[in-house]
């Protein structure tokens, strides 16, 4: 009786640890989800099974039910912001203009959440690659000190550097289940898709199988990561005038040649330099291909950056 207590009434089956952990965790996802209803039903749904690996990498304490309802409410405010302001600013824009840039909106909308995941993704990513040549040092020396490699592990899980302690702990915690090695380290990776942390697992795995010294691998791993920082940390200083000028480009001078023309016009007392663009249909064209050329541009120089910096 007092077992099933302490159990919650789980069947024999689930009574292991490692499903005893499992259930636990079901358990918790369900009582922190505001939609358990929608949880479930999404819960095998290939988008959802990819927000959640989002949302995982992100490091945000949010669930998939409560963020696609935030996804949905942001696509009827895009769409419905969107119409209403069509309405107001361009009363005699055709309906399919009008409709076509509600559906623009409604796209444009949830792609602002999306992009703040990524965005804290790199935030997280780029603390993990501080931290990890220290945590690789400290595992060396472990080694070193006559420790195995499951115990340099829950060292550096217990002594080690946030946030990668944290990542290590799980590691840990999944070997200690019954995960092999090899699938806790794989785990890591695919929460933490760093590649600098992606190449040291990948040694470490190779060095298992072909043998050698561990502890000298990764002396060799941490000083090839702190080198590969500081090379990227040089190329960022040395593209910060071309990240600049690229800004500028894409959104400073459009915005100041638009602002300087309608305020030249209105002070002149004649009809704002824009307006045409917003109640003629030949120049809501123009201003759809306007933005399309903007944004096209922006993604063109982002990616240019991002090859110069590795």
């Amino acid at each position: 009786m007092e077992e099933e207590r302490i159990y919650g009434g789980l069947p024999e089956s689930l009574r292991r640890p490692e499903e005893l952990d499992e259930a636990w965790e079901r358990m918790a996802l369900q009582t922190s989800e505001p939609f358990p209803t929608l949880s479930r039903l999404l819960s095998r749904r290939r988008f959802a099974q990819w927000l959640e690996r989002e949302i995982k990498r992100a490091h945000v304490n949010w669930g998939v039910s409560s963020t696609l309802a935030v996804l949905l409410l942001l696509t009827v405010a895009g769409f419905s912001l969107t119409a209403i302001g069509m309405s107001l600013l361009a009363p005699e824009t055709p309906v399919l203009w009008k409709l076509t840039l509600a559906l623009l909106g409604a796209i444009a909308a949830p792609s602002v959440l999306l992009a703040w995941l990524r965005y804290k993704q790199r935030q997280f990513i780029r603390k993990v690659e501080e931290v990890l040549p220290d945590t690789l040092s400290l595992m060396a020396n472990a080694l070193r000190a006559g420790m195995g490699f499951q115990q340099a592990l829950d060292l550096v899980a217990a002594e080690g550097l946030p946030p990668l302690r944290e990542e290590f702990a799980t590691a840990s915690r999944a070997v200690m289940l019954g995960a092999s090695l090899e699938e806790a380290l794989q785990g890591l990776v695919e929460r933490v898709p760093s590649t600098e942390l992606e190449l040291v697992v990948t040694a470490v795995l190779v060095q298992r199988e072909v043998g050698g010294s561990l502890a000298h691998l990764l002396d060799v791993a941490s000083n090839t990561v702190r080198s590969r920082l500081r090379l990227r940390q040089e190329i960022r200083a040395e593209t910060s005038l071309t990240r600049g000028s690229a800004f500028a480009l894409a959104f400073g001078l459009p915005i100041l040649v638009f602002l300087f023309a309608n305020f030249a016009t209105i002070v002149s007392r004649s009809e704002p330099w824009s307006a045409p663009m917003f109640t003629d249909p030949l120049g809501l064209k123009a201003l759809g291909l306007i933005l399309l050329l903007e944004t096209g541009g922006w993604i063109w120089l982002r990616r240019i950056l991002e090859s110069l910096e590795g």
